[in-house]
């Protein structure tokens, strides 16, 4: 079966999640940035960070899976699990640059 892209966009609890962090849900941001890396470093993450909206920050993220089923053990390992929720979005054909070697 193919892969496909999916558009992951993990909604914190509150809307001043991004301003109000206490000590523990820092090091869970901590952990999630480390989970990221390592599903970058797997080839399952294409892109991700956090999208300043001014009516509340939000994570996003575009991961590659077989399937929306595929994809929900591998967010199951973020630990920003616990500050949110995930909205899940199937995404349709895209077209994206390769990245820009080092220094260019």
């Amino acid at each position: 079966m193919p892969s496909s892209l999916f558009f992951v966009r993990l909604i914190p609890n509150r809307p001043d999640f991004a301003m109000s962090m206490t000590a523990d849900e820092q090091a869970t941001m901590r952990a999630h940035g480390e989970f990221l890396q390592s599903q970058l470093a797997a080839g399952t993450l294409v892109v991700a960070g956090p999208v300043l909206d001014p009516s509340g920050v939000f994570g996003m993220a575009v991961f590659e899976a077989e399937s929306v089923d595929a994809l929900r053990p591998v967010l199951e390992g973020d630990p920003a699990k616990v500050i949110g929720r995930y909205e899940i979005t199937p995404m349709g054909p895209s077209a994206f640059r390769p990245a820009r070697p080092s220094g260019a």
